[in-house]
């Protein structure tokens, strides 16, 4: 799940921009949620409690303009994995919008065709090589997790315990959900309320695993063929 701003001072552009982002992501089969924003004082406000994946920007809006925004998100929130998209009227950009790493600048009339060359198909390209991670909500707050620091996800109930190498914390969520978004990244689903990162497995039985934390758990038996199954794989891919 990929969380998406927009800031634009016309209201027209952010419907337009959001509606084309939206399409293009769902062709790549990429779930996103999206915010907009009509103000930069209320972007960088949202900025402070959320955590967005690519920000498509305005550069002239009246309020506080691009570069603010920009120095705003590199110095002042020292967020460095946000990818600045600018928008602009104008084929000239002032210099100092480089000192603040945009992903690249799009220029109006925006096309869906613009997007996806210079935006989206860059950024997918560029994550292939950064670190993955698990992200997940709280109420309005988006939280994220490197999939190298996630041990294990527990439920209780409705509950989801996810227990990382940086402590533990709990969220509302359904198990198969999560392993549809980690099933290709050695997670494996043990139980119908547990899911194991293969990195942090120090034993594995046939009736059950146990983590390098020392946490035990059974796999169902239903599931015991194919989970020594795909132990077998994924050591075998650790020795290649």
């Amino acid at each position: 799940m990929l969380n998406i701003a927009i800031c634009d001072d016309e209201v027209n552009i952010c419907g337009i921009v959001e509606r084309m982002v939206i399409q293009l992501f769902e062709e790549q089969n990429i779930e996103c949620e999206t915010d907009t924003f009509i103000s930069g004082k209320s972007l960088c406000e949202e900025m402070r409690r959320t955590e967005y994946d690519i920000l498509f920007l305005d550069i002239e809006i009246p309020d506080m303009g691009g570069i603010e925004i920009g120095k705003f998100i590199r110095e002042e929130l020292n967020n460095q994995d946000i990818q600045i998209a600018y928008i602009s009227s104008k084929t000239q950009y002032a210099m100092e919008l480089f000192d603040y790493r945009p992903i690249n600048f799009l220029v109006k009339p925006i096309t869906k065709e613009m997007i996806k060359e210079k935006i989206i198909d860059k950024f997918i390209a560029l994550n292939r090589h950064n670190q993955f991670v698990f992200s997940y909500k709280k109420g309005f707050e988006h939280y994220r997790i490197s999939l190298n620091d996630i041990i294990y996800f527990k439920k209780d109930v409705r509950k989801v315990h996810v227990i990382s190498k940086k402590g533990k914390d709990t969220f509302y969520g359904s198990m198969e959900q999560i392993y549809s978004e980690l099933k290709n990244y050695n997670f494996l689903f043990i139980h119908k309320s547990v899911i194991v990162n293969y990195m942090y497995i120090a034993k594995v039985r046939y009736t059950e695993v146990e983590m390098m934390d020392g946490e035990v758990f059974s796999i169902s038996q239903s599931r015991r063929s194919a989970i020594r199954k795909q132990c077998m794989e994924m050591t075998e891919r650790e020795n290649w």
